[in-house]
């Protein structure tokens, strides 16, 4: 049965039918005709089964796609174009067509050349009354687009992968963008209390110096207790300025400790006789015990000192009148613990975690307790320079513990 057995002109005029009205198909003369016309211009696999289901019409384009001339394709059962492996599907597709009225199936097509290439079918069933006399057939290459699909899925887990570095960095990004503006408020925050810092003990020199020099007839008394004070103000400015120099140095790695054999506990006498008049005039009580006998340790004297000067004056400074502090030197085995308690202000138990950060410096209730924040820092870059440990124990409003441990002498025996 070909083409013109299964579409006669009543045939062709009702599929028209369903896309054009009367009237339009009217100046296009001949329906038939103009049927075949539409069959050959489509890019697509268009084909027609007889009732057989042999090939009775194949389009152009879906020749060209099965690389099938048009006279070689008609009279092939359409069996003989499916793949071996969709065989089943395909009978199939067929029965639920001729049962239904319609049917679709994604199906792999064999080429002439043998190559399968994969085509979505749509089939409908043409009708002569309540009789079947064939089929009508599309078909769309998507081989390409499955391939394009297949590779898809197979980026979609590196595109997971890759979405999730992304969004890893950017988050990293947005830490490290909230660090460094922490640390550049932290740094802004120094700068203004450095600055505070200093211009406090040089208001108090330049005041003091201008009041001599001012008054040639100050007794002799007043000027002894102004000098008393340049002289402290200025010991204090120095001691300021050094620490600031000895933290920059020791962070560009530029500081090399001057080691020697010292007497720890000669170091810290010297350091807390530098703070007894001031914590009298706190009227602090100030406890010490210390051994009798020498303790030789491994250390530089000067920097070592400098450490634990920032100890003792963080000690006064934060603990209010009235308050104590005791300083303790115990030899262990084979270290040194240096023990500065106090019973001042404390640090909030949150800020404990940040307090050897540069430029960090706890919230604190009074004025006094302002400071450059660079302190513990620095106490912390001597001892780690000198293999030691430090730990801070501390309670808000009830006061501040600070540990230190240094290594012994090893052929001291004491």
């Amino acid at each position: 049965m070909q083409m013109s057995d299964i579409l006669g002109n009543d045939k062709v005029r009702e599929l028209l039918l369903e896309h054009f009205d009367h009237q339009t198909l009217l100046q296009f003369g001949d329906w038939k005709e103009l049927f075949l016309s539409f069959f050959d211009a489509a890019q697509e696999l268009l084909f027609i089964l007889n009732s057989d289901g042999y090939v009775a019409a194949v389009n152009k384009a879906g020749s060209r796609e099965l690389d099938y001339p048009p006279s070689e394709a008609i009279g092939k059962h359409f069996t003989e174009f499916i793949d071996s492996d969709n065989l089943a599907s395909a009978t199939d597709m067929i029965n639920k067509a001729l049962k239904e009225g319609s049917s679709s199936l994604e199906v792999n097509l064999i080429s002439k050349f043998e190559v399968p290439k994969l085509f979505m079918l749509n089939l409908r069933t043409v009708r002569n009354g309540d009789n079947i006399i064939g089929l009508l057939g599309t078909g769309k290459n998507i081989s390409y687009q499955k391939k394009l699909e297949s590779e898809l899925n197979d980026l979609k887990p590196k595109m997971i992968e890759l979405e999730r570095l992304i969004n890893l960095e950017r988050s990293r990004v947005l830490q490290q963008r909230s660090v460094l503006e922490e640390l550049n408020r932290m740094k802004n925050e120094f700068m203004s209390n450095i600055s505070h810092e200093l211009r406090t003990p040089l208001a108090s020199i330049v005041g003091f110096s201008e009041t001599i020099a001012s008054d040639p007839n100050m007794p002799d008394e007043m000027k002894i207790e102004f000098n008393y004070i340049i002289l402290n103000e200025g010991k204090r400015l120095a001691r300021l300025i050094n620490e600031v120099l000895e933290l920059s140095r020791m962070e560009t790695g530029k500081i090399v400790l001057n080691k020697s054999k010292i007497d720890i506990v000669r170091t810290l006498r010297k350091v807390i006789d530098e703070f007894v008049t001031q914590a009298v005039e706190k009227n602090i009580t100030l406890s010490v015990e210390l051994p009798d006998n020498q303790i030789m340790i491994e250390a530089d004297d000067e920097r070592l000192s400098m450490a634990l000067r920032a100890v003792v004056n963080n000690a006064i400074k934060f603990t209010n009148e009235f308050g104590r502090i005791k300083i303790i030197l115990n030899n262990l085995f084979r270290e040194v613990e240096i023990i500065v308690a106090d019973t001042g202000i404390g640090i909030p138990q949150d800020q404990l975690p940040n307090i050897f950060q540069k430029f960090h410096k706890a919230t604190r209730p009074i004025e006094e307790a302002e400071g450059i924040g660079v302190g513990l820092v620095f106490v912390k870059q001597i001892v780690d320079l000198h293999k030691g440990l430090i730990n801070i124990q501390s309670e808000e409003h009830k006061g501040t513990t600070v540990i230190i441990r240094l290594l012994k002498n090893i052929k001291d025996k004491n």
